[in-house]
């Protein structure tokens, strides 16, 4: 029989949520400022107004419980295991509100016309998977059984309506977004099965729910199209301000915010540059490549695009007075590169118009067109590619890494490619300037 305590007893600190305080494990801390810690570390997650009802509301009572943890250690858990079965109800009420009342099924082998079927539910939809999927052709010998597929725009995916359909729906509604992400969505996934399937006991600390929770929040707000400003999984474009780059053979690099041209140092045998970058002093997007710049290839970890330069301190500022350039924002995640592979070497990644640009003895080689986050990510990519076979896939998303790989050939076939994933490519030229001496990307053509 379980032991009864008393209405005390219900009410008075677990020690062990007592330990957790805003510097890490220490305490015990007092219970007035742990439960105020507590709310505060989950207080920012908010869903957007436009979020499901039934999803919001699920939210919002873990959102209040976790704070309860501060008298049961075990609702941590509770919490963090009750947030992973919330992501599956996001995704089903999402594709309710996607299908707007009919979801259609294709035949991928072409034996049967399309199906067609009114949902007003999630269970309509799994009444309408089962009932595709017990449709058969009266059909000769060896003609080939029909295999439903389901129409998402233009593309067919298997769906049996299960979380891995809704994730491979919700990828191909283009409502979750980044190479990176979709290895961590694969492990909440399992995460979520382990919850749904425990095979034994476990707990989970303060920390790890908090982090389950703000994520969760991430997760649904993108379904809803709403990506998170400074977001670990589902980030907002960056800003990004104009920066100056300087350097002098001595191989010293420096970069500061345009406007510290205006400060007369005095150093001299110093070259300026100037560009747009998220990565200015300051910022919160660490970039661990930022003295690597290069005009023509991608290696800087975000997005930089040239300016001005190379010259001269008093060009550089002249320039900046005439032209008073502006910052700007720009999406990182899910970005289409191009990659030359020529006499063994791989080199660093291009953008898709950079490498429409340019001359024919440049486009020598092998070419791969491939969709990551981060320029260092389509690289490892390629560079596998020649590794253990079949490690890497060279086909449709990547096993073994965060990239997608869009196609590989000559260098008019990756184009073509990558303009099958982005459009239409216009050539553009931009001039060879880039910081001397890069460490991170030495092969460059």
């Amino acid at each position: 029989m379980a032991e009864i305590v008393s209405l005390e007893e219900l009410q008075a600190p677990d020690s062990a949520a007592l330990i957790f305080t805003p510097f890490g494990l220490g305490g015990p801390m007092p219970a007035e400022r742990s439960v105020e810690f507590l709310q505060r570390l989950v207080a920012d997650c908010e869903l957007a107004s436009d979020v499901a009802e039934g999803t919001r509301r699920e939210f919002d009572r873990l959102q209040r419980l976790f704070a309860y943890g501060l008298l049961e250690y075990d609702i941590f858990t509770v919490v963090d295991d009750r947030a992973l079965l919330v992501m599956e109800q996001a995704l089903r009420e999402r594709f309710v509100q996607w299908c707007a009342g009919t979801v259609t099924f294709e035949d991928a082998n072409g034996c049967e016309p399309p199906v067609t079927e009114d949902v007003r539910t999630y269970d309509d939809v799994l009444a309408a998977v089962k009932k595709v999927g017990r449709r058969r052709r009266r059909r000769q010998q060896r003609q080939p059984s029909p295999r439903w597929q389901l129409k998402v725009g233009s593309t067919l995916i298997d769906f049996n309506g299960m979380l891995a359909g809704l994730r491979a729906w919700a990828r191909a509604a283009s409502l979750l977004r980044g190479q990176r992400t979709r290895g961590i969505e694969h492990a909440m996934s399992n995460l979520r099965n382990a919850v749904a399937h425990p095979t034994g006991y476990h707990r989970t600390t303060p920390v790890e729910a908090a982090r389950t929770l703000r994520d969760l929040t991430e997760f649904i707000n993108q379904l809803w199209g709403h990506p998170t400003p400074g977001g670990r999984l589902y980030p907002a474009p960056v800003e990004r301000d104009i920066v100056v780059m300087a350097w002098n053979d001595e191989g010293s690099v420096h970069m500061a915010q345009a406007d510290a041209l205006r400060d007369d140092t005095g150093a001299d045998g110093y070259v300026y540059l100037l560009i747009r970058s998220a990565s200015r002093p300051g910022s919160r997007y660490e970039d661990a490549y930022w003295s690597a710049f290069d005009a023509r290839f991608e290696t800087t970890q975000f997005p930089s695009d040239h300016l001005w330069g190379p010259g001269s301190r008093s060009d550089a500022l002249a320039w900046l007075d005439s032209e008073q350039p502006k910052g700007d924002t720009v999406d990182y995640v899910d970005r289409v590169f191009m990659l030359r592979e020529c006499d063994g070497q791989v080199y660093a990644p291009m953008r898709p118009e950079v490498a429409a640009g340019l001359t024919g003895e440049e486009q020598r080689g092998t070419w791969h067109s491939v969709r990551a986050d981060f320029p260092e990510h389509a690289f490892a990519h390629v560079r596998g590619l020649n590794g253990t076979p079949d490690a890497h896939a060279r086909t449709g998303d990547c096993g073994s890494c965060a990239a997608h790989h869009l196609g590989s050939g000559s260098h008019d076939q990756a184009l073509r490619a990558a303009e099958d994933a982005i459009g239409p490519v216009t050539p553009r030229r931009p001039p060879a300037v880039r910081i001397p001496g890069s460490f991170f990307w030495p092969h460059r053509f």
